[in-house]
């Protein structure tokens, strides 16, 4: 990881200075000049948002993640893009080494800030950035985790398998080890958990505050099959869900954010194109990939969603339907350009109710389902469901409402279950080329993606996964 570190760390930093972040080179010698001021930790901080908002982790590459699973087939009128992650033929030489040495970009800006903390005065401030600086860890963390290891309600044998090294100083020549997955777990609730006491209630939608920590400690806990612990986290959690009429203005970013908890700027300044795993302009839209036929018709006709995700219109004399969720914003001149959201009050509902679900508490768990539906559907009244069927209608919910957000491929992970692509095809109405590979069998070494050779070559500590 040493060169990682050191080499993305500086690209992060020039990025970061020509979008006037005032950020420094995060090595020991800058840092003994960096921490100066209250001021220097502030852009700290900003530096470490602006980090996770680079092209391989949230400027698209999380979000694009969703080609591996069942939500998207490759278009055959596009470049046929990220195809060996589709095909889930990535390995140890082609896959996500820019992903991990992102996400290890972040951790390793964020435990710069906590080495020099004790700088700072105590009181508030310090106490807000000590508590950001956690946050921002622990997700980078447990975004590395849900690929490249397995999940701890996965399998019998998750909690004792390899997860990755969980990188707590600021040592850019540390070679550390993987650890197993129970006490990788554990660290994150123990970030995540302090950051609750220290953060403040409300740093605004572009910085971590409590909602959003709490949020994520949700999703962690949910993770974990941690029941009452992903109940209690989301209880905190003050942010309504989205209302249906600025539903589909969140994605366009025209609207206040309501229900957005956290998300990452993006501007004409930074010009990450978040919507380009997806697809582009030319004469119309050109996908790279559109929803799989099966998972487009799981979206009724009153679902507000339907506007907000899809667009279906012609491309080279075809009809397909296109993915817009990350397509476009009106405070951009680029196309792709649009706010990274992390998290949203609707997920922390939906972790909320699979909870209750799973605890047989189907009363409280159908009352958090329908606090979602009642602002997607038009006219919505609640189904009643029980039991299995409350668990399947939640299940859904929960693909319908994050679909294209990177989640759908740790979802169906942490359950233990396959991938199973339809049959349909690229078009519009379920006719065209259909995916090659339609199925990866729940427990196949492919679930968790495989260490790159060049950080196997750097490290000797590190370990491949199984199967690689």
């Amino acid at each position: 990881m040493k060169k990682y570190f050191i080499i993305l760390i500086l690209l992060a930093t020039f990025t970061s200075c020509e979008n006037q972040l005032e950020t420094f080179p995060t090595s020991s010698i800058a840092a003994d000049e960096a921490f100066k001021n209250e001021g220097d930790f502030t852009n700290a901080v900003r530096g470490a948002y602006r980090a996770m908002l680079s092209g391989s982790y949230y400027g698209g590459a999380l979000q694009g993640f969703d080609v591996m699973t069942d939500n998207l087939i490759i278009s055959q009128k596009g470049r046929l893009s990220q195809q060996f992650r589709h095909d889930w033929a990535y390995d140890p030489n082609t896959g996500f080494a820019a992903y991990m040495a992102s996400a290890y970009t972040v951790i390793q800006d964020a435990n710069f800030i906590l080495a020099n903390i004790d700088l700072l005065d105590e009181g508030d401030f310090k106490n807000n950035i000590k508590g950001e600086a956690l946050a921002l860890r622990a997700l980078a963390h447990f975004d590395i985790a849900r690929y490249f290891a397995k999940i701890p309600t996965q399998s019998s044998d998750a909690a004792a398998s390899l997860a990755m090294p969980y990188v707590t100083i600021a040592d850019v020549n540390d070679l550390p080890s993987r650890i197993t997955v129970a006490e990788y777990y554990t660290n994150l609730v123990a970030d995540l958990s302090e950051a609750t006491t220290l953060v403040n209630d409300d740093n605004g939608t572009f910085q971590m505050g409590k909602d959003a920590v709490n949020g994520i400690l949700a999703r962690v806990y949910l993770h974990m099959g941690n029941w009452q612990d992903a109940i209690d986290a989301a209880n905190e959690v003050a942010v309504d869900v989205e209302d249906r009429d600025s539903f589909v203005g969140i994605w366009n970013d025209s609207e206040v954010p309501s229900g957005v908890i956290f998300k990452l700027q993006n501007n004409n300044v930074s010009r990450v194109t978040l919507g380009v795993p997806y697809s582009q302009t030319a004469n119309g839209i050109k996908d790279e990939y559109v929803p799989d036929y099966a998972l487009f018709q799981q979206y009724d006709a009153s679902d507000i969603r339907l506007a907000g995700y899809f667009e279906t219109s012609l491309f080279d004399g075809l009809m397909y339907n296109h993915v817009m969720k990350w397509y476009s914003s009106i405070s951009t001149t680029s196309l792709g350009v649009v706010d990274a959201k992390i998290i949203r009050a609707s997920e922390v509902l939906l972790t909320k109710a699979e909870a209750l679900a799973e605890l047989g508490q189907d009363g409280p768990a159908r009352d958090a389902l329908d606090a979602v539906r009642a602002e997607r559907y038009f006219e919505f009244s609640s189904g009643g469901e029980v039991g299995s069927a409350l668990k399947a209608a939640i299940a859904l919910e929960r693909r319908l409402e994050l679909a294209f957000e990177g989640s759908r491929f740790s979802d169906l992970k942490r359950k233990g279950m396959s991938i199973e692509r339809s049959e349909f095809g690229d078009l519009a109405d379920g006719t065209g080329v259909p995916a090659v590979f339609q199925t990866l069998n729940a427990g196949d070494f492919r679930f968790q993606v495989p260490i790159p050779i060049g950080e196997l070559n750097l490290n000797p500590n590190m370990e491949q996964s199984p199967g690689w």
